[in-house]
């Protein structure tokens, strides 16, 4: 079972939110909380896997970064966080893994929880579009302009691809439709779009076709 805090101090909807996560499976509830002492308190005597933030409150990132600091192993994924560059840079920086816009769907706030708790970066399109922008202007400002430093190869660049996304670039690769893949993987289509998107945005390429010719050239890692 994966263990989860979820922490907002709108109560209605921090408690919603438990009673909804409590019953399904894999994961296991362990707090829900409206305030950060309540939740260190938490977090000493029952240390969770993933903890569920919400980025409206005050202070958000500077309590992820207090909580990383104490135990990096736990992994902390932004409940409705702002499509602004600047909030979503230090997001990632004091080290959050997992993104969820305000208008995803619950069964995408569970596939980021289970994503995240097993090592996965998980977001959505715009907001990897933005960290992968952030990290290129960053490598032209150090690399002359190259980034070199940052993806070596085709090869390095298709690994970096979550274990989800490697499945879908397969099916794309055998010419599976948005909708047949998300038959195959039991997922809805708008899963799919965005895991996509997402594979688009990663390889640095404008299109499906663009990304499979990708895919052909390297050897992609098995997915255990």
């Amino acid at each position: 079972m994966i263990k989860v805090i979820v922490i907002s101090d709108i109560k209605i909807y921090c408690e919603g939110l438990s009673r909804i996560l409590s019953a399904t499976y894999p994961l296991e509830v362990i707090g829900a909380e409206n305030n950060f002492p309540d939740t260190i308190e938490n977090i000493k005597q029952n240390v969770p896997d993933v903890i569920l933030l919400d980025m409206t409150m005050v202070d958000s990132c500077r309590f992820a970064e207090n909580v990383l600091t104490v135990n990096p192993q736990i992994k902390i994924v932004a409940l409705g966080i702002s499509e602004n560059e600047e909030n979503i840079v230090e997001c990632a920086e004091v080290g959050i893994t997992g993104y969820v816009a305000r208008e995803a769907s619950l069964d995408e706030l569970i596939e980021t929880v289970i994503g995240t708790q097993k090592g996965e970066f998980c977001c959505p399109p715009k907001i990897a579009a933005c960290i992968f922008k952030t990290i290129q202007r960053i490598a032209k400002n150090t690399n002359n302009g190259r980034l070199s430093n940052i993806v070596h190869n085709d090869e390095s660049i298709i690994s970096s691809l979550t274990k989800r996304e490697q499945q879908i670039i397969r099916l794309m690769a055998a010419g599976l439709s948005n909708k047949k893949i998300s038959c195959n993987l039991t997922i809805e289509v708008s899963t799919v779009k965005n895991h996509v998107h997402n594979i688009l945005v990663k390889l640095g390429v404008s299109s499906r076709t663009q990304a499979v010719s990708l895919l052909q050239r390297v050897s992609l890692p098995k997915i255990s």
